[in-house]
């Protein structure tokens, strides 16, 4: 269940956990000098998929609910407010994955000095690790680390820096992380007193570092040589929705540098859908909207805002220091905002959030059912599921498991595509004929009902 955000590693007393890439290209944690103690336990006190911890009721609970004017919802959690909006400073909308108003609340938290130093995601120049956690200090630093990162990135390191050097820092991250911040904040003094902020991004689920590679290799790539890798390209001919991922493959002795863009309607979404190399803990997660950031952004994913190539973000304020934040910006000019009800935010995210409850019923009753360990969720199993189901459930976890078997093994015979396509066919064939089964169940029902 490592979900491989790296907090265990950085609050390890003896310093003996650290973080590294499997063969299935995610994170997990291991002892490098065999020196864990067995009496310590901190490691389980701040893991987000352990059973040993509160859920994210309990813990937002405790951060947000004597807030003046606080709601909740179950599938958002505790808001304030929300907004509907973009930047208009820098080319933060640009250059964003969306609207550009992440970018622009932590180069404002800089630039008005409520925070020293931001911890976010920036490309890293090693061929092994495309992307990793910084610290950053001035706003030129976050606009170098704008767009979205499908890539696992792990925070030891910056959880090492803030425990060594003094300052307030604000931290972004996906719901999984939120938490683990969260909890290390309720046993590490120093982490509490530095971390003064914490910023989440929506996230259906994460993915291993094949995921690039695979779409690397539709572009007509070679995995082996990924050097570069963009996310959340823009085109002003395409929707809002229809965004691509742009590689950069280096040149040796043997090949030709090769670059290209794939657009999520030219393969992604299928790798995406289908969960295709997506980490086991996504699995068991049922925090959509990181429910315990101070304020959580999101794709404005409503056909009123796709239909615009720039992007627009949603907003879900949790922090009065947020509201008051954002309003200066919009009053000033720098961000155009309007409010928004959160039955849209929440409808913005509906297929995502269909997987992290109605999915994780359905997943939950399926190892249950095999007498699988899990961790505790706030989502119940289902007393009752059909065989349909049950096998639609079965059929998803195992096109998730044969895909990273398959590309690992498509790596290791070189380029192109097709070993994986050959091991994934049978998958995809019994995906279709469930889904066409599905369609004539219910036509047969409504004839039936007329």
């Amino acid at each position: 269940m490592c979900a491989g955000c790296g907090l265990c590693a950085g609050v390890c007393p003896q310093k003996t956990l650290k973080m590294r890439f499997n063969k299935f290209g995610e994170y997990s944690v291991f002892d490098a000098n065999r020196n864990c103690s067995v009496n310590c336990e901190l490691c389980l006190e701040v893991c987000p998929f352990s059973n040993q911890v509160e859920n994210e009721d309990s813990l937002a609970e405790k951060e947000f609910a004597d807030i003046p004017g606080i709601k909740h919802r179950s599938e958002s959690g505790y808001y304030l407010s929300a907004l509907v909006g973009y930047s208009n400073l820098n080319s933060h909308r640009v250059n964003g994955a969306s609207g550009g108003l992440t970018t622009w609340t932590l180069e404002t938290l800089l630039k008005q000095e409520m925070a020293d130093f931001v911890a976010c995601v920036s490309p890293a120049k090693d061929s092994d690790k495309l992307f990793k956690f910084v610290i950053s200090s001035t706003p030129e630093d976050v606009r170098a680390c704008s767009k979205s990162c499908y890539y696992p990135v792990e925070t030891s390191e910056i959880i090492h820096h803030i425990l060594t050097h003094d300052g307030r820092y604000a931290v972004i991250g996906l719901p999984c992380f939120v938490k683990a911040f969260r909890l290390a904040m309720q046993v590490r003094k120093k982490l509490r007193q530095r971390v003064r902020f914490l910023l989440g991004l929506v996230c259906g689920q994460g993915k291993s570092k094949f995921f690039a590679e695979y779409i690397c290799s539709l572009g007509g790539g070679d995995p082996r040589y990924l050097e570069e890798i963009t996310f959340r390209i823009k085109d002003n001919k395409r929707s809002a929705s229809d965004y691509g991922l742009r590689f950069v493959c280096e040149s040796t002795n043997h090949t030709n540098g090769h670059e290209g863009t794939v657009f999520w309607t030219e393969g992604m979404d299928r790798a995406w859908c289908d969960r295709y190399f997506t980490l086991n803990a996504c699995d068991y997660c049922d925090d959509l909207f990181a429910e315990l950031a101070d304020v959580s952004f999101m794709d404005a994913w409503l056909p009123k805002y796709t239909r615009d190539s720039a992007g627009t973000n949603l907003v879900i304020i949790r922090n009065p220091t947020f509201k008051e934040l954002f309003q200066k910006g919009s009053d000033t000019g720098e961000i155009k905002v309007d409010t928004i009800d959160i039955e849209s935010v929440i409808y913005s995210q509906r297929g995502a959030l269909l997987s992290k409850r109605n999915g994780l019923a359905k997943r939950l009753t399926f190892a249950k059912k095999l007498k699988r360990q899990v961790p505790k969720k706030r989502v119940l199993p289902l007393n009752k599921i059909s065989f349909r189901e049950l096998l639609k459930t079965w059929l998803q976890t195992k096109t998730t498991q044969k895909s990273k078997t398959a590309f690992l093994k498509q790596k290791v015979f070189g380029p192109g595509l097709e070993i994986f396509q050959k091991k994934m066919r049978p998958y995809d064939c019994m995906d279709r004929l469930l889904s066409r089964s599905k369609r004539h169940l219910r036509k047969a029902k409504r004839i039936f009902h007329r």
